[in-house]
């Protein structure tokens, strides 16, 4: 029985018999009746998932209302937050009517969002973590390339952000390949790796989602909950496209991200499970698409585990997951789905070493996360050495250097300095930018890191040149890689 009887939409859906699938959809439908006589047309529904993110609320909220498109809703899905998060959240929403706070009655990310879809009354639907913020104009462009396009969904380049001291915050570049295009599920079917990984760099034609009841898996927790709702996008697009503007920043910094859960592998094995299952429901069942996520199983199990390597050893539940996507891959070769030519020549390696040989598998992956620490760790503990540092240029690798050296603490960066006289006196990330002379001056007993891809050899004897000694003196060469470069080695979580 409808709680508001003779309220227009209320009674409607009473006769129809058509019932929301969750009671929270119907309390919210029915306390918002009223509401709904707006005219504004939503043009996409931002879902903001939430639990205990008093610390970030504030700046994702802020950052989502900012947005140069208006015609939006923004349904704050909060799963019983503690610590003032919802106190936030009720601020927001009596300032912004725009905003509705909803109460999920299940601490489960999947259940969170599957909730915020089930409300939706936008034509496309985004999703913000609330650790995360996004650019001003994300949805504007997003929505107007959708539109025009008539994509299914359309998702953007992104940052990964890290703030590792007041005021001073780092947002490097993680670009997506092939974009401005259209594509479609024949486009991933072809590809040895996905290169779609998240799921909220864009937005979704809700009707889409709809139509082929692509929902999250609804397990406890959130962690890695997206990868059934990307893949079952990713198996059933027309028209999808990746551009390479940067909208999103993606918090790698909070220690409570799912990326540093060292429950990982039984997560990603509820996902593969979950994936195959609705595949199964829906009729998924062509050798290409069932070809597709097996490569991508592959990759769920091994990809996060050498990642964990680098920084512990697995316990008997790590241990137990593994072994279930042993049995799965096994069987995904028994049916002809895991094939050398379509794979990547490393991921074939690994992925035989580790159905075939277990222990030989061990020993590899041991070596080779040790190997992936060091790549970074070893820097950061060299230059954490150093009684003074100065930075030589301020370009994109620099900016990465300095966001490596920040994340672990190091404050003994004493300068910047550019040969660009058109940088002198002013800023890089709070620094003064010093001409080369001055820097030598003021700092003739520093250790000089030059940060130039161009021409680091002429710097080098440039300095050398000034009476700085070759031992003073090296070169950043680590990959230019966003999530390499904001990984914690100082600091106790990798």
């Amino acid at each position: 029985m409808c709680p508001a009887p003779g309220v227009g939409k209320c009674m409607w859906l009473v006769c129809t018999g058509e019932m929301p699938r969750r009671k929270e959809v119907w309390a919210y439908e029915c306390r918002g009746i009223r509401e709904e006589n707006r005219t504004m047309s939503i043009k996409v529904s931002v879902i903001l998932p939430s639990l205990n993110v008093v610390t970030y609320i504030r700046e994702c909220i802020e950052s989502v209302l900012a947005q140069s498109l208006t015609d939006m809703e923004i349904l704050c899905i909060d799963a019983g937050s503690t610590d003032g998060t919802r106190e936030i959240i009720e601020a927001y929403a009596k300032k912004d009517h725009r905003i509705r706070l909803i109460p999920s009655d299940k601490k489960s990310y999947g259940y969170q969002i599957n909730l915020g879809l089930d409300l939706a009354k936008g034509d496309y639907l985004g999703i913000v973590e609330t650790d995360d913020s996004i650019e001003s104009g994300m949805y504007e462009v997003l929505y107007k390339t959708a539109v025009e396009n008539k994509l299914e969904y359309v998702k953007a380049n992104f940052y990964t952000m890290v703030t590792p001291f007041e005021g001073e915050q780092y947002l490097l570049e993680q670009p997506f390949g092939d974009t401005e295009k259209v594509i479609s599920y024949r486009y991933y079917m072809e590809k040895l790796l996905s290169p779609d990984v998240y799921i909220w760099n864009g937005i979704y034609k809700t009707s889409f989602l709809r139509q082929f009841h692509v929902r999250l898996n609804e397990s406890p927790g959130a962690a890695f909950q997206d990868c059934g709702f990307r893949y079952l996008t990713d198996m059933n697009l027309t028209r999808g496209m990746f551009l390479k503007d940067y909208f999103y920043r993606y918090r790698r910094d909070n220690g409570a991200a799912s990326t540093y859960n060292p429950k990982f592998a039984g997560y990603n094995l509820a996902e593969c499970r979950y994936v195959r299952q609705k595949m199964a429901e829906d009729g998924l069942t062509d050798r290409d698409r069932q070809a597709f996520i097996a490569r991508e199983s592959v990759m769920m199990a091994l990809s996060p585990y050498r990642t964990f390597r680098e920084h512990s050893l697995p316990d008997e539940t790590v241990v137990s997951a593994l072994g279930a996507f042993r049995e799965i891959m096994i069987g995904d070769r028994k049916k002809g789905l895991l094939r050398q030519e379509e794979m990547l020549p490393q991921q074939w390696l690994e992925m035989r070493l580790f159905t075939e040989q277990p222990e030989a598998y061990e020993a590899y992956i041991g070596i080779r996360a040790q190997a992936d620490r060091d790549i970074y760790g070893n820097f950061v503990r060299e230059m954490s050495g150093k009684e003074q540092i100065v930075l030589f240029c301020t370009g994109k690798a620099a900016k990465f250097a300095l966001c490596l050296m920040r994340m672990n603490r190091l404050d003994n960066i004493v300068a910047v300095c550019d040969n660009d006289p058109g940088k002198w006196g002013t800023s890089f990330h709070g620094r003064e930018i010093l001409s080369p002379d001055q820097a030598l001056q003021r700092y003739p007993q520093a250790h000089y890191l030059v940060a130039n891809r161009a021409c680091p050899e002429k710097i080098e004897s440039q300095l050398a040149d000034g009476g700085i000694g070759r031992e003073n003196i090296s070169v950043y060469k680590l990959p230019l890689n966003a999530f390499g470069s904001t990984n914690l080695f100082m600091r106790g979580l990798v």
